[in-house]
């Protein structure tokens, strides 16, 4: 069997849908430990920035005069009668651009990852079908290449290059080519097609800053679930949803809900919680494409895909959802 055709081999293999997140999730605990090691020492400036402002404020209010002091941003200091800042709900969560490995690694190989315009897009919680794919497909972005392997360095994610082999890449219409893009390819009369998003190297400070990429919105056909042990089993037991106002309030709520680090919660166990605490969100949209979410019943949490962020919901809005799916 020759290259080519081995290539066409594994195309047509289905994925594990549990597996990129599994293996995104080892990935990480790494990154968490050195993380923790350098946390005290931004602790350390962050406190030394504040008691110089604090000082600068002392000596300004110790003056016979009473200005207004305000913080402007975009001149990095102090200056008068200027209007105050928009205040931030939540506190922002940050996700650092993905770490390329300075050495070679065997994670690279089984996580589908395309380089475009020097940003990592992976596979994502978003499925598309071949007929729809064709009818989604925006500007072509270019060709990927076969450059990212087990042996990879950083060195080697250049431009387009990938682990998924040499695929067509297109923009996808209704969608910001800086968040998602579309790998494409028809072999034999059959359409490959596959969603990959970019959900790094961003700033989190509520759910709509992810999920509002989705275009949720105004746009949703249906929605299913299933349980956990059903999703894990590989079974698809997929169940209806038809309570429309209880899917439109949590979508509502989901759109506001506060993000939290996801080392926060692995070092509480949350994948640890028993099979019936977790359950699965399947929304199709008018274009086609089907947002998987998965929701966690303690703490109200809800994710998307292997972004490393939970988003935390307003109780009563998750809570009415999730009593609607009975088994």
């Amino acid at each position: 069997m020759n290259r080519k055709d081995y290539k066409s081999l594994i195309d047509r293999i289905e994925p594990d849908k549990g597996l990129g997140e599994r293996i995104m999730r080892g990935m990480k605990q790494h990154q968490r430990q050195t993380k923790r090691k350098n946390r005290w020492g931004m602790v350390g400036v962050s406190m030394a920035v504040m008691l110089g402002l604090a000082l600068v404020i002392s000596i300004i209010l110790d003056r016979d005069e009473t200005p207004v002091v305000t913080y402007n941003p975009q001149m990095q200091g102090i200056e008068e009668n200027t209007p105050p800042t928009a205040k931030v709900e939540h506190d922002p969560v940050i996700i650092p651009k993905v770490e390329l490995p300075k050495e070679s690694g065997v994670q690279a190989k089984m996580i589908g990852l395309v380089v475009y315009q020097g940003n990592i897009y992976t596979q994502t919680g978003t499925q598309i079908k071949p007929e729809i794919a064709k009818q989604l497909r925006g500007d072509k972005l270019g060709r990927s290449k076969s450059g990212i392997t087990e042996w990879s360095t950083a060195d080697d994610y250049t431009e387009l290059a990938s682990t998924i082999g040499e695929m067509d890449i297109f923009s996808v219409k209704g969608y910001d080519a800086d968040f998602r893009i579309m790998s494409y390819m028809e072999h034999e009369g059959e359409v490959y097609a596959e969603l990959y998003e970019h959900l790094n190297g961003i700033t989190v400070t509520k759910g709509e800053d992810i999920i509002g990429k989705l275009n949720l919105m105004g746009n949703m056909t249906s929605v299913k679930w299933q349980d956990f042990d059903s999703w894990n089993m590989g079974e698809n037991k997929l169940r209806e949803l038809a309570d429309d106002a209880a899917v439109q309030s949590f979508v509502e709520a989901l759109y506001e809900a506060k993000p939290v680090a996801e080392d926060v919660l692995l070092d509480q166990g949350i994948y640890e919680t028993g099979s019936g605490e977790q359950r699965f969100l399947y929304i199709q949209l008018q274009d086609g494409t089907e947002v998987q979410l998965r929701l966690f019943k303690g703490g109200q949490y809800v994710r998307y895909a292997n972004a490393p962020v939970f988003f935390q919901l307003e109780a009563d809005a998750f809570t009415t959802l999730w009593d609607l799916m009975v088994e």
